[in-house]
């Protein structure tokens, strides 16, 4: 199992990078997370696709010795795209999410927040067995105050975050699909071998999931 030509999807293109202005709070991360292929059954021959997307979830200011600090909670949905090892050649997928908490010093800035930007700036992919893989992102955040609402360059998602690294790929990386026992999409193995766009099959209930 090679490393070489999978297509990385969810790079946030630098047209749409924050307008940060000088000394702009602002907070950078590094992580690996290492991934399963869920179902027991089956294993990988290759990756074709990793597709990412960061959302925020909630954010708040705690204030600290260091000064006032922004607490950010949000998650990486990451879809993979792969072919089983075996006779059967159909490209499968499996999504994750991960969550993560990171923040941002706001010393004394007064200003309130009303939007936090993410930025995908990097993304690397590792294949390590039949099974397991490891996904490299790094994140940019930063807080939008209300004074300076243009500064990032998409519309706000409820006030909350800006998303603008969203993938484009056959299967929505937040598509909110359910199956019988009203499970999300999340964590769902796509394993129906009969057609190029394989319909998802739930692992617990194994009912197939409405599209």
């Amino acid at each position: 199992m090679g490393n070489h030509s999978i297509e990385i999807l969810g790079i946030t293109p630098i047209s749409h990078f924050p307008k940060c202005p000088p000394h702009h709070p602002c907070t950078q991360f590094c992580e690996s997370d290492k991934l399963c292929i869920p179902s027991q059954k089956i294993t990988m021959n290759n990756i074709r696709k990793v597709c990412l997307n960061v959302s925020i979830n909630s954010f708040k200011i705690i204030c600290t010795p260091a000064g006032k600090k922004l607490v950010i909670d949000g998650k990486k949905q990451i879809k993979v795209f792969f072919v089983p090892d075996g006779p059967h050649q159909a490209v499968h997928s499996a999504d994750f999410e991960i969550p993560f908490c990171t923040f941002v010093l706001l010393k004394n800035i007064p200003e309130e927040v009303v939007q936090i930007c993410s930025v995908v700036e990097d993304i690397s992919v590792k294949c390590l067995d039949y099974r397991y893989f490891i996904v490299t992102s790094i994140i940019f955040v930063c807080p939008v105050f209300k004074k300076d609402h243009q500064l990032c360059p998409c519309p706000p998602d409820n006030n909350t975050n800006c998303q603008h690294n969203h993938c484009t790929t056959e299967f929505d990386c937040h598509d909110k699909q359910q199956c019988a026992c009203n499970i999300p999409h999340d964590y769902h193995i796509h394993h129906d071998n009969q057609s190029h766009h394989p319909q998802p099959i739930c692992n617990n209930c194994q009912s197939y999931i409405n599209r």
